[in-house]
C-alpha cells in the first residue's frame, strides 16, 4: 500500500522553510545595514555644503562624498575639514614646506603668483584679512594652507592659519549638485 504524507506534516515543513527564509533575509538586511554604517563611518563621509565659500566649484546645498582614508593631500585638492568644531569645504593651495605670502598683489606660493594661471575657479583676488594671521609663513610638516574659491565669502587659513592633517576629514570624491543651480 502507498502511503501519502499527511497534510499537516507538509504544512509544518513549509512553515519551517518560510521561517528559515525570513530569518535568512533578515540576517542579510542587517549585514548590509552594518556594512553601510561601517563604510560611511570609517571609509567614506557625506557632507552638505552650507555656505558659498567654494563657489563656483562647490555650491551651497551641494552634497559631497569624501574619502577618509587617503591622507596624501596635494595643492588643488578640495577637502572637507573640521576647524573650530565646524565642518568646512576648502581648497588646498599650499602644502608642507611651502612659503605662503599674501600681499597687495595677491597670493604667492614659493614666490610665484597664484592668480590667473590655471586657477580659473578663483572668482576674486586673494586679499589679506586685517584680523587674520601675518604673512609670509612657511608651512611645517603636516600643515596645509586652505582657501575658499570665493575669497570674499570664505573664512579660511587667512584667518585661522594653517590646517593640520588631523583636522582633515577627507578628500572630495564627487559632488552631487542641487537642482536649479
Amino acid at each position: 500500500m502507498v502511503k501519502f504524507p499527511q497534510k499537516k506534516n507538509l504544512n509544518t515543513k513549509k512553515e519551517l522553510s518560510l521561517m528559515d527564509d525570513l530569518v535568512y533575509l533578515l540576517v542579510k538586511i542587517v549585514a548590509l545595514i552594518l556594512l553601510f554604517v561601517l563604510l560611511f563611518t570609517f571609509v567614506f563621509g557625506i557632507h552638505r555644503v552650507g555656505n558659498a565659500s567654494m563657489n563656483p566649484s562647490v555650491k551651497e546645498g551641494d552634497i559631497l562624498l569624501f574619502y577618509r582614508l587617503d591622507h596624501n593631500y596635494h595643492s588643488g585638492d578640495i577637502v572637507v575639514l573640521e576647524k573650530n568644531k565646524k565642518k568646512q569645504v576648502m581648497r588646498i593651495v599650499a602644502v608642507s614646506g611651502d612659503e605662503v605670502d599674501i600681499t597687495k598683489d595677491g597670493l604667492k606660493v614659493n614666490g610665484h603668483p597664484q592668480y590667473g594661471l590655471e586657477k580659473s575657479y578663483i572668482m576674486e583676488n586673494t586679499e589679506q584679512f586685517v584680523e587674520g594671521i601675518t604673512f609670509p609663513i612657511i608651512l611645517k610638516k603636516n600643515e596645509f594652507f586652505v582657501l575658499g574659491d570665493s575669497r570674499e565669502h570664505a573664512e579660511d587659513s587667512r584667518i585661522y592659519g594653517p590646517v593640520s592633517t588631523e583636522e582633515m576629514l577627507g578628500k572630495i570624491m564627487t559632488v552631487i549638485r542641487r537642482r536649479n543651480f
